[in-house]
């Protein structure tokens, strides 16, 4: 799957990049190996399958944070043919007490969250904002985000409502329920558990995001040249 990276900021302790991944068939992409502790955080509403060496899955929306633990390989498969565009940051080498190494998992975030880290990005271009405030702001939004599943009903649901999404469509909780191979009782009270969301919320969130990030007016990140701010 071909990639196309931006630096956005450097640190002694990390590195912020706009990576977007262009067009490519939902098929499964070659072995990539993470170098290092990195937090793949969503900047499109593009949704992929991410699958580690070690069998765990995940699905990544426009909600979804995936953290990658370093040294572990995995592959990505996108839900439809289209550009993927993501921010992920990445921990130096020995560093393993910011919020983005541990551990491979994943964490839904609010759009409140994702819409102060997404001006923070823009402010960082600009040369407007201070790199030292990134990791104040991930630690921020992970905590304040919900568990995110990808397996049984709750992970089957939140792939319809992804699909839904994109396409513009608006399923009845009776048609989620059989899609996901449930009843509209257990989807909606395993959906809540699981996220802490409704299923219409979780849909309300997801077409939050939607406008702005079709309109490549309105995402600009990395369109003009990037001012790369170290310290």
């Amino acid at each position: 799957m071909a990639q196309q990276r931006i630096l956005l900021a450097i640190d002694p302790r990390w590195r912020v990049e706009r990576v977007r991944s262009h067009e490519a068939a939902p098929q499964w992409s070659p072995v990539y190996t993470a170098p290092s502790g990195r937090l793949v955080l969503p900047f499109d509403a593009a949704a992929m399958e991410f699958r580690g060496d070690d069998g765990r899955g995940a699905w990544i929306d426009a909600l979804t944070a995936l953290r990658v633990a370093p040294a572990q390989r995995y592959q990505l498969r996108p839900q439809a043919r289209e550009p993927r565009c993501s921010v992920v940051v990445s921990a130096a080498d020995g560093v393993a007490d910011a919020p983005w190494t541990g551990d491979a998992a994943q964490r839904l975030l609010s759009p409140r969250a994702l819409y102060r880290l997404r001006l923070h990005w823009r402010r960082l271009e600009a040369g407007l904002d201070a790199v030292e405030a990134m990791p104040r702001l991930i630690a921020e939004a992970l905590a304040a985000g919900g568990g995110a599943h990808s397996e049984g009903v709750v992970g089957r649901a939140r792939r319809c409502l992804a699909a839904e999404a994109a396409d513009g469509r608006t399923l009845s909780l009776h048609e989620l329920a059989e899609a996901a191979s449930s009843s509209p009782f257990h989807l909606a009270r395993s959906f809540r558990r699981r996220t802490g969301l409704s299923p219409h919320q979780y849909r309300q969130q997801l077409r939050l995001l939607m406008p702005p990030l079709r309109n490549p007016k309105r995402s600009n990140i990395g369109r003009n040249s990037v001012r790369i701010r170290r310290f």
